[in-house]
């Protein structure tokens, strides 16, 4: 089998360079930790401590990079759908969309999301050939606002998928709530303790801080041993360096940190390196995703990871500025998806559907990004299947004007091909007979047939009414 090299971005020389750097501002400047919990821990530790900035010697991180596992199973309601996560493991895990206000389609346009919105991107996530990890919040449901909103949502999730689940942020109160949650979804009250089944994407906000809430995030998961992702979305020239340089080191020193505090709660907690920094519109500092520089610096991230610290990768990757399904949509999603895809990531999110730089999620782009990444995934494979002598017993039996239709090699490989599933690839009249229907209008009618035909419910429903009795009694009980 012959599998395509990943990307090099940098030289192995200066990633050595740049951790020295991060190890330089970790000793020396510090990091901001608005937890007293977390900054407890880091006392009893033997780290520096001076209010809530706390200053991390090279000992920890290097004690850290060894404990946090360089591969784990990622485990699931079905057995079938567990994943591996990390080195040596080839192909890509797509995890769902997190952020999006708006929610569009070409009946109705775009308008704010709802828990209808939500529950069918669940459904979509679910029946989907390449989405490996569901969960966050695809689409934020504007209209549920009461307190208990995130217990509504994980309900939901529970309801309508049997993959790897990814949880949110919040109180460890609240995460919690969520954990019993599981347990209740998986039958076995000692779930967690025995396999890693929820994971969580926090951030720091940068510069070189840490607020209360993924704090608090960051001591639930851990202290369960589950997946950890520090996600850095810092911004050059706003929230970070302008040099992008400057920024791939701020990105690590906020990552590094948070992987020396997930070992500190609990040794072996699996973390995914995750980096997501972005050039802005320097005009307007306003957040954009469709720049290759971004890219370019999360890259660097990527090889950090993999080669110098042997961690899991994460990175956003289906990204756009563009409003609508158009040209540019198309093809700062490819460059987007494809240039991470060949730094060899490990998982991908922010994949399915996106427009308008994270605000808006399009029903017939999720199908249509089903496509590209699998395009994606075709290319960073590379040519895994051909004959031991490379068809030259094959070409001499052909001949000179020969075909190789009826051929016996033909017949093996042909179903092994890769084909579309939205794009048209029929001549022009036969497109015209069957209604000269463009890749957005076929990927309309497929999302359709694809809620039509999903279940409502994917859980056994009396777990589903043990889950709605759990709900109901936090609720009445706070």
């Amino acid at each position: 089998m012959q599998i395509a090299s990943n990307f090099r971005l940098l030289e192995t020389q200066t990633l050595s360079k740049i951790h020295e750097a991060s190890l330089n501002i970790l000793a020396n400047t510090g990091i901001i930790f608005q937890s007293a919990e977390c900054l407890e821990i880091f006392k009893a530790h033997g780290a520096k401590v001076d209010g809530q900035t706390v200053f991390i010697q090279e000992e920890m991180v290097d004690k850290a990079v060894k404990s946090s596992p360089e591969t784990f199973q990622w485990g699931a309601l079905n057995c079938e759908q567990t994943i591996n996560v990390g080195k040596e493991q080839h192909g890509i895990h797509v995890s769902m969309n997190n952020g999006p206000i708006y929610i569009q389609d070409l009946d109705m346009g775009r308008r704010p999301g709802t828990m209808k919105d939500l529950i069918n991107l669940y459904k979509l996530g679910q029946q989907s050939k390449i989405c490996s990890i569901v969960g966050q919040i695809p689409v934020e449901p504007g209209e549920v606002k009461n307190p208990h909103r995130y217990l509504d949502i994980f309900k939901q999730l529970l309801h309508h998928t049997d993959k790897p689940l990814f949880g949110y942020v919040g109180s460890q109160k609240e995460i919690n709530q969520m954990f019993d949650m599981v347990k209740i979804y998986m039958g076995d009250p000692d779930c967690l303790k025995n396999k890693h089944l929820i994971g969580v994407s926090l951030n720091p906000l940068s510069p070189l801080r840490y607020d209360k809430t993924p704090c608090e995030t960051m001591l639930a998961y851990a202290k369960e041993g589950q997946p950890i992702m520090v996600l850095t979305c810092a911004m050059s020239g706003v929230t970070a360096p302008a040099d992008p340089m400057g920024t791939v080191v701020l990105q690590n020193v906020e990552i590094l940190a948070g992987l020396v505090l997930s070992q500190l709660i609990f040794e072996g907690t699996p973390f995914i390196y995750s980096p997501a920094s972005a050039i802005p519109d320097m005009r307007t500092a306003n957040y954009i995703t469709g720049s290759p520089v971004s890219n370019q610096i999360n890259i660097a991230g990527i090889q950090m990871a993999a080669e110098l610290y042997g961690l899991p990768t994460r990175c956003m990757a289906g990204l756009t500025d563009s409003k609508i399904i158009d040209c540019q949509a198309g093809f700062e999603t490819m460059q987007n998806y494809l240039m991470v895809a060949m730094s060899g990531v490990n998982v991908v999110n922010e994949c399915f559907g996106i427009l308008d730089s994270i605000m808006t999620v399009s029903y017939e782009k999720f199908i249509i990004d089903e496509e590209i990444m699998s395009r994606a995934a075709c290319v960073v494979k590379g040519i895994d299947y051909f004959e031991d002598d490379f068809s030259i017993n094959t070409i001499k039996e052909v001949g000179h004007g020969g075909s190789y239709l009826t051929h016996p090699t033909t017949l093996k490989y042909c179903r092994k091909f890769w084909e579309p599933s939205v794009s048209e690839t029929k001549s022009f009249d036969d497109w015209e007979k069957n209604g000269s229907l463009d890749v957005k209008l076929k990927a309309n009618q497929k999302f359709k047939q694809i809620l039509e035909n999903s279940p409502d419910m994917i859980i056994d429903p009396d777990v589903g009414i043990d889950l709605e009795k759990y709900v109901k009694r936090v609720k009445k009980n706070e």
